[in-house]
C-alpha cells in the first residue's frame, strides 16, 4: 500500500502566505470595525469614517508587496482568496444569526444582532467594493510599474492605492450606510452625511497611503532578503521550476 506523500511548504511561499494572511486577517477586521464612526479634528476641520479605516487601508499595503515581489497573477490569487473569505465571513455571520438563543447567553441578543448583524450589510457593501478596488490596484500598480520600467517604487504605490481608495471609499460607504441598509430595512444615513464620511474616510486613506510607503519599501526588502533573490529572479523561480522528486513542497505561486 503506498505511503500518502505529505507535500510540505516550499520555503519561497512562507513570505507569500504571511502577507496573504495579513491581508486577510485585516480585511475581515475591517468589517466588524466599520460599523462605528468615529470623529475627528484635522487641521480644524471635522472629519468622519468609519474605525475600519485603518485596517482596510493596511490591505493596500499588503497587496502592494505581494505585487512587488511575487508579481501580477499572485496578487491577484491573493485578491481572489481574500473575495471568498469575504463569503465564507459572511455565511458564518448568518448562521450565527439563525442559532436560538440560550437563556443564561452573556450576549445580548439585541445587541448581537445589531453587531454581527449590522456587519453583514458592511460585508456586502464590502465585497462589492472590494473587488472592483483591489482588481484596479492590482492592474494600476503593475501598469505603473512597466511605465517606469520597475523604477519609483514609492510613485506606484501611491499612484495605485489613492485611485483605488477613492474608487473603494465612494462604493463601500454609499451601499453600506445608505443603500443596503435601506433595502433590508435598516438605519440609512441621508446623503449630505453619507458625502462628508467619504471625503472624511478618503483624507483619512490618503494620509495613511502617504505614510505606508515606507513599510511598502521595509516589507519588500524583508521578503527579497529572506528569499535571497531580485523580483525578477522570485517570480521567474516559482514560474519554472517544477517539483522535484523526494522534496517537499515546491508549488509555483504565478
Amino acid at each position: 500500500m503506498t505511503e500518502p506523500v505529505e507535500v510540505g511548504v516550499d520555503r519561497r511561499a512562507i513570505p507569500y502566505a504571511v502577507l496573504v494572511g495579513l491581508f486577510t486577517g485585516s480585511l475581515v477586521a475591517s468589517n466588524y470595525l466599520a460599523s462605528k464612526i468615529f470623529q475627528a479634528d484635522i487641521l480644524g476641520y471635522k472629519i468622519f469614517a468609519p474605525a475600519a479605516v485603518l485596517a482596510y487601508a493596511a490591505t493596500f499595503l499588503f497587496t502592494d508587496i505581494i505585487s512587488e515581489v511575487y508579481g501580477k497573477e499572485a496578487s491577484g490569487k491573493a485578491v481572489l482568496i481574500g473575495f471568498f473569505t469575504e463569503i465564507i465571513v459572511l455565511f458564518y455571520n448568518w448562521f450565527a444569526l439563525k442559532l436560538p438563543y440560550a437563556p443564561f447567553s452573556p450576549a445580548n441578543p439585541e445587541t448581537y444582532r445589531v453587531v454581527v448583524g449590522s456587519s453583514g450589510t458592511v460585508i456586502a457593501a464590502s465585497l462589492t467594493a472590494y473587488i472592483i478596488s483591489q482588481t484596479h490596484d492590482v492592474y494600476a500598480f503593475h501598469f505603473w510599474k512597466k511605465v517606469t520600467r520597475g523604477k519609483w517604487l514609492w510613485l506606484r504605490n501611491n499612484a495605485s492605492t489613492m485611485v483605488s481608495q477613492f474608487i473603494d471609499t465612494v462604493i463601500f460607504i454609499s451601499l453600506a450606510f445608505n443603500i443596503y441598509p435601506a433595502l433590508v430595512g435598516g438605519k440609512a444615513l441621508p446623503w449630505n452625511v453619507i458625502g462628508n464620511i467619504i471625503i472624511g474616510q478618503y483624507i483619512v486613506k490618503w494620509l495613511i497611503a502617504l505614510g505606508d510607503t515606507p513599510f511598502v519599501y521595509l516589507g519588500t526588502y524583508l521578503v527579497r532578503h529572506y528569499l535571497g533573490l531580485e523580483p525578477a529572479q522570485i517570480i521567474g523561480a516559482l514560474a519554472e521550476q517544477p517539483p522535484r522528486t523526494g522534496e517537499s513542497g515546491s508549488g509555483t505561486l504565478n
